[in-house]
């Protein structure tokens, strides 16, 4: 009995152990990237960095930390304001950005950003206001 109770006790530590020692890849496994423009982060499987500059909204599209080519693409902004919903069209913009002209976000908007890619794949990014607190102002 004493012989079982410590190999459960081994497998219960070996287990934890081996958590623990994978947990920085498991961090970094799905768009958890620190922000590279002085944005913030979206949570998902492709990052989308948030830029609020002021001439628009900056998107910057990353995936695993490469840069995802955003020419030809076809961006869509989603902005929920108490309770309305409106609609932007954006344009891709250098090698993995998108921009929205003349968008200014307010702190307690929701924001979800849709691309649809030149060879048909889609992506979405969302950003809940509570995760927005941080929105950067750059002025570039």
């Amino acid at each position: 009995m004493q012989v079982r109770l410590k190999s459960r006790r081994a497998l219960v530590r070996g287990t934890g152990a081996l958590l623990l020692a994978a947990s920085p890849w498991v961090a970094f496994a799905h768009g958890d990237w620190p922000p590279k423009h002085g944005g913030v982060m979206n949570d998902g499987e492709t990052s989308f960095e948030l830029v609020q500059r002021r001439d628009g909204l900056h998107f910057y599209v990353e995936d695993h930390g490469e840069r995802v080519r955003t020419a030809g693409s076809t961006p869509t902004l989603i902005v929920l304001r108490n309770g309305m919903e409106k609609s932007h069209g954006g344009k891709p913009q250098g090698d993995n950005a998108l921009f929205f002209p003349g968008v200014r976000l307010q702190p307690a908007d929701d924001v979800v950003v849709r691309v649809t890619f030149a060879q048909g794949a889609v992506a979405v990014g969302r950003f809940p206001a509570q995760l927005r607190t941080r929105v950067s102002t750059a002025s570039r």
